[in-house]
């Protein structure tokens, strides 16, 4: 108490000061300015700008500026102003909460429910409530310290630092005061005392006063909780200060005038100064008015005061108003508009009018609240007055808050979204006398009081709830304001927001001689008014004491409207609260009413108000429930709208379980016929049941109507269910049940089985299904419509999938066995046709032609089948050919793939060639494509795609993928196949093509310009010229002059460089060609170079496939191992095609590829051959170190390769000790579990006549002592010294010490790596892509 009195006036000696963050106090009107090193200091300036030397500052609206010493903005410079000091207030320590507990008596309750004790104040923390040692405390940032009201927290929460006080509350004899904070109270002797406690309660002793929202116990010296009943200790109060005279003639300090009469409760009543009105006052109301130019807002207590400014906004906290456009901070206590803050003025009090009728708010017929006020209801169905006009009222039934704010309990303030005022006590409403209160009628019998809501009691009767349209709760016992929900479990009213406390009900008013109506069940029974119908677990009813009530599954129990029965927890849900259920009593017997039977059908019924079901012999029984759902076990049942559960044998919804209830035996009906049910013409099963066929292909019958046939052929399930073969059960997706077995089917006599054909030389039996074998032939499938296996071997049911890796057969759901077929029967005299090919080959019947790779024809064992690429294997209709995995696949299963077998040839068939021009044509069945030379090769296939490398083709419908060498049409790619050489047709005449009247080209190539003006020849029929007038490009294609390529659809291919037109007779080739001597016809007089050899001048020539390069160093001719290869200006070497000679690196470059360049080896003249090293068989022979190898014409090819392993292909070769892997194009070989691939190398022609001699190599030189040899590199090994490298044009690594092959590149761990796509000739030098260096 001693606390209490040095707090409340030692706060009256503090002047108005503005708080900085670390506590310290500036002067009104001055501005806090931070230093990291000082804390905060003031600036004289109200808003200051804070210099960053942390020591001036400048006014608002100017920036500082160090260079001048002075504050600056667009028009003027000042002097800026030194910081002084804050001043530090005494800090008082704060006090340490303690945590909430569990519920005794005399304790305060917090608002989620926790206790502190009595002389504690409960206080939100940081998640949850603590006690704060302080009767009235608030909390710190901390969430652990708190103190008392009228402190704020220090920022450490540690300290307790005293606000200002800049307002008293002035009693009603207008010259005592009190406290901001307090509460004026009338003393014994007349005179005016505070009491420590804002909006307290003056005790009838005039010595004591109790908090708001409790009643003084005067005789036992305590306050009483209004609504906990709690006891706590009364207040003394404390002597109020006199005003002096000069006060009361300060119009600038604002008062706050109370008059408290010192009576329990008692109405807050609001008066101002007595002024006189001046014609020019603001009216605030008919009773109050503002001087001129200000702005009349609202008091906490619902009167008038006077804010300094016009059109202001009037702040939430009824005491300070912000300039119009501003809005209102309480937290900061300024006005902002989102870009300054400015400091928010005080309002004075209103003018009161003289003899003005001040007009009620009616609350109803009964109540009214004063003018400017707003009725609000009381807990007890009364009302009270909130002095706000348009006030919100809370749900507590205690406070209320202004227009547009909503009521917070929890933190007991009011909120709008961005701030919280504190909430007002409502006071008592006005009662009016002589009014006639109406009541609520609930039903014919009962009613409630005016502003009450009839609900329902437990029993079936009326309560009436003290709130008008309020919402009646579950419990039959509580309800709760309208907008709220009932929480059963915490006790509580809720919108989302915030909780109150519910409500009790009283007892409704019971009506007298009012006519009770039954509500009928049926024609036997009824209900009470205000009960529901419910069914008895034997079929009769019950009522349940609820109108228009949820009946419970147990078929004893009710719960209410719009509730959902929970059987295992025994309550009523909607999915937010749960209420106990409620008991059905018996329903009322009718006398008198016919009972009608449920028919079954014409031989059984069911007692009326029951549900016929089937049972598993296929009779009828009785389920007590109407429209009841008949369980799968043919045993029990379950109410309208649940499902059987028969593992856990209960009845579901979803929610809820109840126990299921047993049918009864159905009542027979005599004198009725009983009809079979027809399988077929010769077998029938009896009413009631189903026909299923056996797995011999007959008839069995399944003991349920309507039902669904297993596919083992011997059990069944009720109409609706699936079978599940592995667990032997009848599924839905929710419950299982034991399936049923079937029964042999009735034999019907003298019906005439007919077979199911096949073709016209087989039938299956009826009932089966005829199916293909794998040899062409049939075979039936024991089953009706059944679906044939792509193993030519079994049958899966209809609807039914193939699954021939689990040798099942499945629909998604279950798979079930398959069946084996069995032989067709073989009709007699039957034509069997075969399948024509063309005209010269044909098929069995019942097969597929498909085309072989050298252009024949193949059968494959199936009809309508699918060819696979591969020109081999076949797959059946509607598959498509996996050539990676060698099977048959339709997105669902693979199946291995067939092989074919050769084709009929058909006797005295004339074949026709496809001609390609006038001089070449291909065989029947294969396809004209051009060759790179312009002249013919043959495609194997029939209307195939030609390739643009001019050498392979493909299929059709596919396209050519040069990069990959296969043939793709967006789902698989083939191999590609190679041509073969064109026919060429005998005593045709070539055409040359004129390129003017002086110059010509051969047939079948294309004139194009050169540079100099003159005419060459481009290999190519309408070929396309080049801008660059030396190269050509195939039609259809476009030159780029960049790469040196021609680009296509399908890729791009080197151009091809334009021969010199001939002004004479032109010869019949340019270019050397890969056309056997059988298949070329030319003249010694018209053609002077010898065929597979290409002429450099009258005596010299070269082999195919090399280029003529002339040695300067020897005078003569050489030839480079390379088909229009670049020569190098040394005179020595050159290079590929589209490489640059680089004659400082002895290397060919391309840009960033780097490549050896070739030794060129002497050309062959006429007349000085020397013999070949190596014999190949007969006459022909190879240089040295070569090797000989067959080409596909049957001729000699050289391999230019030591030992070279010969390819498949026929035209190229390996490396000893590697294997063709012609698919990749590339040699191939296992080192260290490292495969290491290396290009193919192409055979070349070898000729009959000697050709060339081996190169005669030189040492190289490393300078003028030092040589290496002719395949070595000179590399360094010192400043001063060589070594040589056992690989020639080799990288010398920077150690030293090793070196690396060309295409490699040194790492610091002493190996080689390769380059990406380098290759390079000395393979046999490294095995690996990365490898040790050698050592030089």
């Amino acid at each position: 108490m001693q606390k209490w009195v040095v707090i409340c006036w030692a706060a009256l000696a503090v002047v108005g000061a503005d708080v900085c963050p670390d506590g310290g106090l500036c002067k009104e009107g001055e501005t806090c300015c931070n230093s990291p090193a000082n804390g905060y200091g003031c600036c004289r300036y109200e808003n200051a700008e804070c210099c960053d030397d942390h020591i001036h500052c400048c006014p608002e609206g100017t920036v500082c500026n160090k260079a001048l010493s002075g504050c600056i903005n667009t028009t003027l410079t000042i002097p800026w102003v030194k910081r002084t000091p804050a001043d530090q207030p005494k800090v008082s320590k704060s006090f340490r909460m303690i945590k909430t507990y569990e519920s005794q008596e005399d304790d305060n309750i917090c608002p989620d429910l926790s206790r502190c004790p009595a002389e504690y104040s409960c206080l939100k923390g940081l998640t949850k409530f603590g006690c704060c040692p302080l009767t009235q405390g608030i909390s710190c940032p901390d969430g652990k310290h708190c103190c008392p009201e009228g402190h704020d927290c220090s920022s450490d929460s540690r300290g307790c630092i005293k606000k200002e006080l800049v307002v008293t509350v002035l009693c009603s004899d207008g010259i005592s005061e009190c406290p901001d904070g307090t509460t004026c109270c009338e003393t014994n002797d007349g005179k005016w005392a505070c009491c420590p406690l804002s909006k307290a309660v003056c005790c009838a002793d005039k010595i004591h006063c109790c908090s708001e929202g409790t009643t003084c116990d005067v005789e036992h010296s305590k306050c009483i909780d209004s609504s906990t009943k709690k006891e706590m200790p009364m207040w003394a109060k404390l002597p109020a200060r006199v005003r002096a005279a000069w006060e009361n003639q300060k119009e600038e300090v604002p008062v706050e005038a109370v008059n408290n009469t010192g009576t329990e409760n008692a109405p807050k009543v609001t008066t101002a100064n007595l002024l006189p009105p001046s014609a020019n006052d603001v009216p605030c109301d008919d009773t109050s008015a503002c001087p001129d130019g200000t702005t009349c807002c609202k008091t906490q207590e619902g009167g008038w005061a006077c804010c300094p400014m016009p059109e202001a906004v009037c702040c939430e906290d009824f005491i300070h108003c912000c300039p119009k456009g501003k809005k209102c901070n309480l937290k900061a206590q300024t006005c902002e508009d989102g870009l300054i803050s400015v400091p928010w003025a005080k309002k004075v009090p209103a003018i009161i009018k003289q003899k003005v009728e001040v007009k009620d708010v009616p609350c109803d017929d009964t109540s009214a609240c004063p003018d400017g006020t707003t009725c609000c209801k009381t807990q007890e169905g009364g009302w009270a007055c909130c002095p706000m006009p348009e006030a919100v009222c809370c749900e507590d039934f205690i406070h209320c808050c202004p227009k547009g704010k909503k009521c917070n309990l929890e933190a007991q303030t009011c909120e709008g979204g961005v701030i919280s005022v504190p909430w007002a006590k409502k006071v008592p409403a006005i009662i009016k006398q002589k009014v006639e209160v109406k009541d609520v009628p609930c039903d014919d019998t009962s009613a409630c009081p005016d502003g009450t809501t009839c609900c329902k009691t437990q029993e079936g009767g009326w309560a009436c709830c003290p709130m008008p349209e309020a919402v009646c709760c579950e419990d039959f016992i509580h309800c709760c304001p309208k907008g709220k929900k009932c929480n059963l479990k915490a006790q509580t009213c809720e919108d989302g927001l915030i909780s109150v406390p519910w409500a009790k009900k009283v007892p409704a008013i019971i009506k007298q001689k009012v006519e009770v109506k039954d509500v009928p069940c049926d024609d036997t029974s009824a209900c009470p008014d205000g009960t529901t119908c419910c069914k008895t677990q034997e079929g009769g009813w019950a009522c349940c004491p609820m109108p228009e009530a949820v009946c419970c599954e147990d078929f004893i129990h009710c719960c209410p409207k719009g509730k959902k029965c929970n059987l295992k927890a025994q309550t009523c849900e909607d999915g937010l609260i749960s209420v106990p259920w409620a008991k059905k009593v018996p329903a009322i017997i009718k006398q008198k009413v016919e009972v009608k039977d449920v028919p079954c059908d014409d031989t059984s019924a069911c007692p009326d108000g029951t549900t016929c079901c089937k049972t598993q012999e296929g009779g009828w029984a009785c389920c007590p429930m109407p429209e009841a759902v008949c369980c799968e076990d043919f045993i029990h049942c379950c109410p309208k709208g649940k499902k059987c559960n028969l593992e856990a044998q209960t009845c579901e919804g979803g929610v809820i379980s109840v126990p299921w209830a047993k049918k009864v035996p159905a009542i027979i009906k005599q004198k009725v016929e009983v009809k079979d049910v027809p399988c077929d013409d010769t077998s029938a099963c009896p009413d009631g049941t189903t026909c299923c066929k056996t797995q011999e292909g007959g008839w069995a019958c399944c003991p349920m109507p309507e039902a669904v046939c297993c596919e083992d052929f011997i059990h069944c399930c009720p109409k609706g269910k699936k079978c599940n073969l592995k667990a032997q059960t009848c599924e839905d997706g929710l419950i299982s049940v034991p399936w049923a077995k079937k029964v042999p089917a009735i034999i019907k006599q003298k019906v005439e089985v007919k077979d199911v054909p096949c073709d016209d030389t087989s039938a299956c039996p009826d009932g089966t299904t005829c199916c293909k074998t794998q040899e062409g032939g049939w075979a039936c499938c024991p089953m009706p419509e059944a679906v044939c296996c792509d193993d030519f071997i079994h049958c899966c049911p209809k609807g039914k999938k193939c699954n021939l890796e689990a040798q099942t057969c499945e629909d998604g759901l279950m798979s079930v066995p398959w069946a084996k077929k069995v032989p067709a029967i073989i009709k007699q005299k039957v034509e069997v046709k075969d399948v024509p090919c063309d005209d010269t080959s044909a098929c069995p019947d019942g097969t597929t032609c498909c085309k072989t790779k050298e252009g024949g024809w193949a059968c494959c064992p199936m009809p309508e089948a699918v060819c696979c690429d591969d020109f081999i294997h076949c797959c059946p209709k509607g598959k498509k050919c996996n050539l990676e995995a060698q099977t048959c696949e339709d997105g669902l299963i693979s199946v291995p793939w067939a092989k074919k077998v050769p084709a009929i040839i058909k006797q005295k068939v004339e074949v026709k060639d496809v001609p390609c021009d006038d001089t070449s044509a291909c065989p029947d069945g294969t396809t004209c494509c051009k060759t790179q030379e312009g002249g013919w090769a043959c495609c194997p296939m029939p209307e195939a795609v030609c390739c643009e490398d001019f050498i392979h083709c493909c299929p059709k419908g596919k396209k050519c993928n040069l990069e990959a060498q296969t043939c793709e049409d967006g789902l698989m790619s083939v191999p590609w196949a190679k041509k073969l050489p064109a026919i060429i047709k005998q005593k045709a005449e070539e055409k040359k093509v004129p390129c003017d009247h002086t110059a010509a080209c051969p047939d079948g190539t294309t004139c194009c310009k050169t540079q100099e003006g003159r005419w060459a020849c481009c290999p190519l029929p309408e070929a396309v010229c080049c801008d660059d007038h030396k190269h050509c490009c195939p039609s259809g294609t476009t030159c780029d002059p960049t790469a040196v390529s021609c680009n296509g659809p399908s890729g791009s291919t080197p151009m091809l460089q334009k021969v010199p037109a001939f002004t004479t007779e032109a010869p019949t080739t340019v270019q050397p060609t890969t056309e056997s001597p059988t298949t070329s016809a030319k003249s010694e007089e018209e053609d002077k170079e010898e065929e597979g050899m290409i002429n450099c001048d009258a005596h010299t020539s070269c082999p195919q496939s090399t280029t003529c390069c002339y040695m300067k160093n020897f005078k003569k001719w050489g030839c480079c191992p390379l088909p229009e290869a670049v020569c190098c200006e040394d005179g020595s070497h050159c290079c590929p095609n589209q490489y640059k000679c680089d004659n400082s690196r002895t290397s060919c470059i391309k840009g960033e590829v780097v490549i050896p360049w070739y030794t060129k080896i002497p050309a062959i003249t006429s007349d000085e051959a020397e013999p070949y090293s190596v014999q190949c068989e007969g006459a022909s022979q190879c240089p040295e170190q070569t090797s000989c190898c067959k080409l596909f014409t049957g001729e000699w090819g050289c391999c230019p390769l030591k030992n070279a392993v010969c390819c498949p292909d026929k035209e190229h070769c390996c490396p000893q000790g590697y294997t063709c892997d012609i698919l990749s194009r590339s040699c191939q070989k296992l080192i260290m579990m490292q495969l290491e691939r290396v290009p193919l190398t192409p055979v070349y022609l070898l000729e009959p006549q000697p050709q060339l001699s081996p190169t005669k190599h030189k040492d190289i030189k490393c300078d003028k002592q030092t040589n290496c040899g002719h395949d070595e590199t000179c590399c360094r090994t010192s400043a001063t010294s060589w070594g040589c490298c056992p690989s020639s044009n080799a990288v010398c690594c920077s150690n030293m010490k090793h070196c690396c092959p060309t295409g490699y590149t040194c790492t610091e761990e002493n190996s080689c790596i390769q380059n990406s796509k380098l290759y390079w000739p000395n393979w046999h030098v490294f095995v690996a892509n990365k490898k040790r260096a050698l050592i030089v």
